[in-house]
């Protein structure tokens, strides 16, 4: 009894066992097994590019059986507030993308993870193909922490066509901010004949909105203007340069009425829809500008109609840069597929493919080089610009101090303050902010 006893127990153990093996090889790996990441990007609300990284996605994902990305949808004015508040409690999304006015803030606060050990593992030669000045920026306290995505300067945008209706040569854009003027009141008219205009010369995102900045420092820097003293410890904006630059801003807008009324409630997606209705003929935009147009209206043939053109001079050529980093939760708990996922979206391949889509200029060399890029009409000018380009201040505190510039635009423009106190104010505003102990 005792030994058919001890048999039916081997045998049901050795029946267990099978089975155990057996469907070990039938189930799919545990969900442990598999690795996911979220994946957090302002990108992925819009139409064209949230396609483009949905593709990319899923290109990785086939590459790496063992990595599952999560896409996190944020938009663009709620992602550092969002991500700072994620970081204090450790709950940062395992890879993000920044503008780099926000990079420095974000390494300051310890909102990012050194990357410099996953770079020497993929030997001396890994970062040779990225241009010197992303890298800097990508650098902080002698550590790598972000690595480039996108870098473009900003440029004016304008249809060719509209251009012909006003008699304007559409080869021959304006060169310099007299020029600009006298082309925008052309271009505003009335083009049905009822009386009212119905066409505007120029627009753009005068609401307090992330996308200002780089719509508005190319007039002020071009003016030879700056926000900030060389030293960055006081507020230039009462310089006679800088007053020059904010009048003529606000006057296209009070005085020329060469902009949409309602121009202080803009954002960057109105101005492009306005655009892409033929509503206005100019605006400042890069590369992303015509995809995105022409995805609003494909009846515009954005690629055709629409053209690029340098910023206009005024006492200086020059533009400024945009310029992206993809960051690394310094709280990952899974940093090698994070740094996996990094490499892969600032791969040649992948940024090949963003230009494809999208037409944004990648931070590598080997990219811009190709000749798909070289002969773009939009990405040519927009190349060509790099060298005249500069970047928002590096300081944690401008978000703050621009807040104060767009105030006083706001201010000025709706006519809650004249010009002169709206930038007075906006003057003593950035200088307070700078005497706080750093």
């Amino acid at each position: 009894m005792m030994h058919r006893t001890w048999l039916w127990a081997r045998s049901s153990l050795l029946l267990t066992l099978t089975v155990t093996v057996v469907l070990g090889l039938l189930v799919p790996a545990r969900s442990q097994d598999v690795v996911t990441l979220r994946f957090s990007n302002w990108h992925l609300v819009e139409t064209v590019w949230g396609r483009s990284l949905r593709e990319a996605i899923n290109i990785f994902e086939s590459r790496n059986p063992g990595i599952r990305i999560s896409p996190e949808p944020i938009s663009y004015a709620e992602k550092e507030p969002r991500y700072q508040i994620e970081c204090a409690a450790r709950r940062m999304p395992d890879v993000v993308k920044l503008h780099n006015f926000s990079l420095t803030l974000f390494f300051e606060l310890g909102c990012a993870a050194d990357l410099t050990s996953f770079i020497q593992r993929e030997g001396p030669g890994f970062l040779k193909t990225w241009y010197d000045t992303p890298m800097q920026i990508m650098t902080h306290k002698g550590k790598i922490m972000a690595m480039p995505g996108d870098f473009m300067s900003m440029v004016v945008i304008y249809n060719r066509d509209l251009f012909k209706a006003a008699g304007l040569d559409p080869d021959k854009p304006p060169k310099n901010w007299t020029e600009f003027l006298e082309y925008a009141r052309r271009l505003t008219r009335d083009t049905d004949g009822d009386g009212r205009v119905d066409q505007w010369g120029f627009s753009m995102p005068a609401s307090k909105n992330p996308g200002l900045p780089l719509r508005i420092l190319p007039v002020v820097f071009s003016f030879g203007a700056d926000f900030l003293t060389p030293d960055g410890r006081s507020s230039a904006m009462d310089s006679r340069e800088f007053r020059e630059a904010f009048t003529y801003i606000v006057e296209l807008a009070t005085v020329h009425r060469v902009v949409p009324p309602g121009v202080t409630t803009f954002g960057p997606g109105d101005v492009r829809t306005q655009m892409a209705s033929r509503r206005v003929a100019m605006k400042i935009g890069s590369g992303w500008s015509y995809p995105i147009i022409n995805d609003l209206n494909p009846s515009l043939k954005a690629a055709e109609t629409l053209e690029a053109a340098p910023v206009p001079v005024g006492r200086k050529q020059t533009t400024v840069a945009w310029l992206s980093g993809w960051i690394m939760s310094p709280h990952t708990r899974n940093p090698d597929a994070a740094w996996k996922f990094i490499k892969f979206l600032s791969s040649k391949d992948i940024e090949k493919k963003f230009f494809e889509d999208n037409r944004v200029i990648s931070s590598r060399r080997d990219v811009n080089t190709l000749p798909l890029v070289r002969t773009d009409k939009f990405s040519r000018v927009i190349v060509s610009q790099l060298s005249q380009a500069r970047l928002e201040p590096l300081i944690k505190e401008w978000p703050e101090i621009f807040d104060a510039f767009a105030t006083a635009l706001q201010e000025a423009i709706t006519g809650a303050k004249t010009s002169e106190r709206a930038l007075a104010d906006a003057h003593a505003r950035v200088n307070a902010i700078l005497a706080r102990p750093r």
